[in-house]
């Protein structure tokens, strides 16, 4: 079993997903999804599949090792398409057809397989009950992402500032929309360091 611990404060399922890959922006990004193993495990600690789905999956890798790398690479090639569409929404850039076309794929398969659902005494959307857990784990991904880019809230859809290449995405959730970093602990607190340096330096 994987022992990764992901990250899932970006705001949003989707972009939860986008940020499995550390230093997205940079010249040498740190993939986080290496394994099969390691995308079913990001599914189960975004709570989409139940430990016991989570452990019949990860039989697959012995028993179907080529498929389940072919379902790994699907994964990532969604998870590349979510994050550049975001990424070059945000930077006020043309969406690439490719990007938008691997998410709408996806996003038609998850919507042929919602149904209305009763839930103390009102309705919600649920999954009808034919998909694998892979299928849920990919489908809540790109519904999120749909619903997330049809939403007031896309505006408000950051990428990390750092001029490392950081890459992070998130929701700025504060009231002037002025959040630039992942967060002040790191990306913040270097450019921040960086600036009173620059200042220190042209005052000499």
């Amino acid at each position: 079993m994987s022992e990764n611990s992901f990250d899932f404060d970006a705001g949003d399922l989707c972009l939860d997903y986008a940020n499995t890959k550390d230093w997205h922006a940079s010249e040498n990004p740190v993939e986080n999804l290496n394994s099969y193993d390691d995308f079913v495990t990001w599914g189960e600690q975004a709570k989409l599949i139940p430990i016991d789905v989570a452990r019949n999956l990860r039989l697959q890798t012995l028993k179907q090792p080529e498929k389940t790398e072919v379902l790994l690479e699907n994964a990532i090639k969604l998870r590349e398409s979510i994050y550049t569409i975001f990424s070059r929404r945000y930077a006020g850039k043309p969406i690439p057809e490719n990007a938008l076309h691997t998410l709408n794929s996806v996003v038609q398969q998850a919507m042929s397989h919602l149904q209305l659902a009763p839930e103390e005494g009102k309705m919600k959307w649920d999954w009808i009950p034919e998909g694998n857990g892979i299928d849920l784990i990919l489908w809540s991904v790109a519904r999120s992402a749909a619903e997330l880019l049809t939403s007031e809230k896309a505006d408000r859809v950051r990428e990390c500032e750092d001029d490392r290449g950081c890459g992070y995405l998130f929701i700025d959730q504060s009231k002037n929309r002025s959040r630039r970093w992942c967060s002040m602990e790191s990306c913040g607190n270097r450019a921040k360091a960086r600036r009173h340096y620059t200042k220190i330096r042209t005052s000499i």
